[in-house]
């Protein structure tokens, strides 16, 4: 029984670290790229507004 909890104990925390790590690696430029897009976005539709403005 003992061992049998080990094992699943380490099994648990060995699955929330590959989570994490994969989370961590995919995540993390997955946001960036939406931030990326999300700026360059607002800044042509910002950018449009002006010229529109200006003309």
């Amino acid at each position: 029984m003992n061992k049998l909890r080990l094992f699943l104990l380490a099994m648990l925390i060995y699955y929330i670290l590959v989570i994490f790590i994969v989370s961590k690696l995919f995540i993390f430029p997955i946001l960036k790229v939406m931030m990326l897009v999300f700026f360059i976005g607002a800044g042509f539709i910002f950018s449009r507004r002006i010229r529109k403005k200006l003309q």
